[in-house]
């Protein structure tokens, strides 16, 4: 076919200033979200996250893909490699900067501790959509945990919502952590971030859901037909629940469960709510 390694650029040192940008995004914390702000590109590793992007054909979103002198070798990885470059080829696309590393930094730059290297920064799409149009929506009021943040977009595009509006306070979607968690959900999903509840609530037409764990709630099995129409169900912070203003402004729900049992974490919430919610429009359709 073809000479694959003829197609990377090869770093040797540690000090190159894009592996210490790799070990910044690994990292997380105030670094990486200062880099994701100043560089517009967030990072992607592991297989499955890389595969996901080059099948979606979201190759202008790449901007470089890195492996190891021995991973190259990698079934999987080579076969993902010829794919992208033959794509890139027959559609005369730009090639994302393809970088070899050496087994000794690899080492310092993949969070696996087995498994092969691979790993791409992605630029970050400035999504946005009119919160007046009637649009199945999502919206997580500061949910802090990454992984609670991740699980419920992949729930999201798994149940078919597609718009998602964080408020202030929750956690990066383009952090590391988060694409992790999300499996390649943010592919499927326009996000908006660092809404205002103000903001989202004085422009929404549609019926507007908060889980709440008050009793006098309505019981989101109750919603029946009102779940055909378009609406917005908000999931609030893991420990606060949802901030006073939604639960002014919209229907308090709430999911039954056995009592004396602790509440059900706000990824789990998520997914009941989205996929009762399914099947209601499945049942009916």
């Amino acid at each position: 076919m073809f000479d694959i390694n003829a197609y990377f650029r090869f770093i040797q040192s540690s000090q190159n200033d894009f592996i210490k940008q790799i070990k910044i995004h690994l990292e997380g914390g105030s670094k990486a979200s200062k880099l994701r702000k100043e560089s517009g590109e967030a990072l992607i590793e592991g297989i499955h996250l890389v595969k996901s992007w080059i099948q979606a054909k979201k190759i202008s979103q790449i901007k470089a893909i890195v492996t190891s002198t021995t991973d190259i070798n990698h079934p999987e990885i080579t076969l993902l490699i010829e794919e992208l470059i033959q794509y890139c080829q027959d559609s005369d696309t730009d090639f994302p900067e393809l970088i070899m590393v050496e087994d000794s930094i690899k080492n310092s730059i993949s969070s696996f501790a087995t498994g092969p290297c691979l790993i791409a920064t992605v630029s970050m799409p400035k999504d946005s959509f009119s919160f007046a149009e009637k649009l199945d929506t999502i919206v997580l009021d500061a949910i802090q945990d990454s992984g609670n943040v991740g699980t419920i977009l992949r729930t999201a595009a798994a149940a078919g919502y597609k718009n998602i509006v964080c408020t202030v306070g929750t956690a990066s979607i383009w952090s590391i952590k988060v694409l992790r968690a999300g499996m390649g959900a943010h592919l499927n999903l326009t996000i908006m971030e660092s809404v205002s509840a103000q903001e989202y609530l004085k422009q929404v037409t549609q019926s507007v859901y908060v889980t709440a764990l008050d009793t006098n709630a309505k019981s989101l099995y109750d919603l029946g037909d009102a779940l055909l129409q378009a609406h917005t169900f908000v999931f609030g912070n893991e420990g606060q629940g949802a901030s006073p203003i939604f639960l002014e402004h919209g229907t308090s729900i709430i999911i039954p469960q056995e009592s004396g049992v602790e509440s059900l974490n706000v990824s789990a919430a998520t997914a009941v709510s989205l996929f009762e919610a399914r099947r209601i429009r499945k049942k009916l359709s």
